[in-house]
């Protein structure tokens, strides 16, 4: 009986390292990857930011003598596929909302004529409505094992977060904006003040992936856009750069 209860004993404790091991590679690759949504929400929530919408960027590239755009084109058959030709490219679009994961996703493959580049861009977005932090670690992992496993290279990312404050910040919005800024553990490295729109450019060490300025490296964007008096606040929070219209 002892050695009975050993055995399940040591299955446990297998089976719990495993699933430990698992959660960890997963965790990694996020991390690896430079997706921060799940930092930037995190900071809506303490200031009472509501979440409205989410999206990643990934941008792969590689050479034209590659055959894998049919490749790709054939690995994501669930999406609905447009084909556009110009002068200077050909572009494949594909849209495929995924009611599973409740996320909307768009590849792009762009496939310059020879002479203009040597490169073939491919350009993954999804975008989720609202937020839901048990579902990310899910999300994580479809994410890495089947998009980002599929395509060819070593992407870059861009993250962004959009939100609503009902707070009245008319006239305080470049305060509000540098105080979330300093959440982020980063400072000012370019800024616009407008009297109903505020960006604010800056550099956090908590973050890899940077693009450079003239004034120097910048790795997170902010952006606080009021509506008007009485009328709620916009935000939005991007890195390295904010990629949606604010």
């Amino acid at each position: 009986m002892a050695v009975k209860n050993l055995y399940f004993v040591f299955i446990f404790i297998f089976l719990f390292g495993f699933l430990l091991s698992a959660w960890h590679t997963e965790r990694t690759n996020a991390e690896r990857h430079d997706i921060h949504v799940e930092e930037i929400v995190e900071q809506f929530q303490q200031q009472n930011i509501d979440v409205a919408e989410w999206s990643i960027f990934a941008k792969f590239s590689f050479s034209q003598k590659s055959k894998k755009v049919k490749r790709i084109y054939t690995q994501f058959r669930q999406f609905n596929w447009s084909y556009l030709e110009s002068r200077n490219f050909e572009k494949w679009t594909g849209t495929y909302y995924n009611s599973d994961k409740q996320i909307t996703e768009t590849l792009q493959i762009i496939k310059p004529h020879a002479k203009a580049s040597p490169k073939i861009q491919v350009i993954y977005e999804a975008t989720g409505k609202r937020w839901n932090g048990r579902a990310w670690m899910e999300l994580e992992r479809y994410f890495n094992r089947h998009i980002f496993d599929k395509l060819p290279g070593n992407p870059t990312f861009f993250t962004c977060v959009k939100g609503y404050t009902d707070d009245k910040m008319e006239g305080v919005l470049f305060f509000e904006a540098n105080n979330l800024l300093k959440r982020f553990h980063a400072k000012p490295v370019e800024s616009l003040n407008e009297q109903r729109f505020v960006s604010i450019s800056g550099f956090t060490n908590d973050w890899d992936h940077s693009i450079e300025t003239k004034n120097g490296k910048m790795n997170i964007q902010i952006s606080l856009r009021s509506a008007g008096m009485g009328e709620r606040t916009t935000v939005t929070v991007g890195t390295p750069i904010i990629t949606t219209e604010y």
